[in-house]
């Protein structure tokens, strides 16, 4: 039978306990939120919670979790921000449901004041629980698009400030897509201080031609990827003739590639070497070099390759065993 979930607290048809039976309230409205202070919901709001609730344990198919949804987005908005104080540590479908009416607010930009509240509010709260830290980190991130300009900087100071890396990259991927306040010189200084590749990635997307030609020594000297090098260089107006050896020294692979599309000669014995000096397979970057010649319509090189086929297939082979991954 499906179960009933008007009823599942003791209510009639007309919203009240039967007669001679009390109304049981649901087991959210005890959760202790705000510093201790415990969350008493009137008598409608907690008939609401009662509802959602027992709808969750039965929200296992598209017809339940349609229904969850439905019984959500009964909540006035400010029932909704303090549900959602109060489901912080409740199961993983309720609190996702909680996260998917709020982002669904969020973009349809109505109650985004509603969400500034919100944020301030997750902020303040006291998270007693197991869930509710990396919950209310969760939350903040997924709203943090639809905040006012203030309420999202009260957010990265907030994230950058804490000095971990879980919050250095919530920082990092809010700042990507904040146009307003994205700061290339605070991900250039994240970069310098953890060579995080994200950090990377956003500087080059975002800071000018000539501001990553200057920094491309940095890059190549530290950067781990050889993908990041090549986005630097082709993004870069001219590269020095120390980068373009560096690049060769560090990342083989990616200086072929660039090659390639910079139109910078290879000669032949040197593109062989290249893809010696490669692995392939999902680690390697036999693959791009090998594309890379291809590209240049070195033709007698990729002759020379398909002649030493197996013997470069025993090499590449000996280059793992011996635990040696290029990182290009």
């Amino acid at each position: 039978m499906a179960p009933d979930f008007a009823n599942v607290f003791g209510e009639n048809e007309h919203g009240r306990p039967p007669e001679g039976r009390e109304q049981a309230g649901p087991r959210m409205i005890t959760l202790a939120v705000d510093d201790g202070a415990v969350v008493k919901p009137n008598e409608r709001f907690a008939s609401k919670l009662g509802r959602i609730e027992a709808c969750s344990k039965h929200a296992r198919d598209d017809f339940g979790r349609n229904l969850l949804h439905a019984y959500i987005a009964c909540l006035t908005a400010e029932e909704l921000r303090a549900a959602t104080l109060l489901t912080l540590e409740a199961d993983q479908v309720l609190a996702r449901a909680f996260r998917t009416r709020l982002v669904r607010i969020g973009r349809d930009g109505s109650n985004t004041g509603e969400l500034d509240k919100l944020s301030e509010d997750l902020i303040a709260h006291h998270r007693s629980g197991r869930r509710a830290g990396p919950r209310t980190e969760s939350l903040l991130s997924a709203i943090y698009p639809y905040l006012s300009a203030s309420a999202r900087k009260i957010l990265l100071d907030r994230w950058i400030d804490r000095g971990n890396r879980s919050s250095a990259n919530r920082w990092l991927k809010a700042m990507a897509g904040d146009d307003l306040l994205r700061d290339v010189d605070l991900i250039w200084g994240e970069w310098l201080a953890t060579h995080d590749s994200l950090a990377a990635k956003l500087f080059i997307q975002h800071a000018s031609e000539t501001r990553i030609a200057a920094a491309l020594p940095e890059l190549i000297a530290h950067a781990g990827e050889g993908w990041l090098i090549s986005k630097a260089a082709l993004k870069a107006p001219s590269l020095s003739e120390e980068s373009w050896q560096a690049i060769r020294q560090k990342f083989p692979a990616t200086y072929a590639y660039l090659c390639a599309k910079l139109a910078r000669p290879l000669v032949e014995c040197e593109a062989i070497a290249i893809v010696e000096e490669t692995t392939g397979g999902p680690f390697g970057d036999r693959g791009l070099a090998v594309w890379s010649i291809g590209q240049m319509r070195m033709i007698e090189v990729l002759d020379q390759l398909s002649e030493r086929y197996d013997d470069l297939l025993k090499q590449e082979m000996e280059m793992l065993m011996k635990g040696r991954l290029p990182s290009s």
